[in-house]
């Protein structure tokens, strides 16, 4: 007697089968649950969610953030003041361990980094 054991996900949402289907993490207050969504399920509870993640802030340190500008075609990314205040320690040029970078400071981060590139 042969036996065959097929497993598959579902999508708790939708109950259907899905090859993209994980297990995702939903905590909110004390409220913590364990779903298991496929990508179109979870791209809706992303979408639904975007504006309260816009409109709040972090509860805990997150990992420095990079600022994407597009101009038509190009994409520039902002550099943090983490990376220009090491820069500028680097090459002994006086910045404040703390607050705003001089727009100066930045351009000069800037400049530098795209002639070595």
């Amino acid at each position: 007697m042969a036996k065959r054991v097929d497993t598959y996900f579902v999508d708790d949402l939708t109950d259907e089968r899905d090859e993209s289907v994980k297990e995702r993490v939903i905590s909110l207050d004390s409220r913590r649950v364990v779903i298991d969504l496929g990508d179109d399920s979870y791209a809706e509870l992303e979408e639904k969610l975007a504006p309260y993640f816009a409109a709040g802030r972090s509860g805990r340190a997150a990992a420095p953030r990079k600022a994407a500008r597009t101009t038509s075609d190009v994409t520039t990314v902002e550099p943090t003041t983490s990376e220009i205040r090491a820069w500028a320690k680097r090459r002994r040029i006086k910045v404040a361990a703390r607050g705003r970078i001089p727009a100066v400071l930045r351009e000069q981060y800037i400049a530098d980094h795209m002639n070595a590139a």
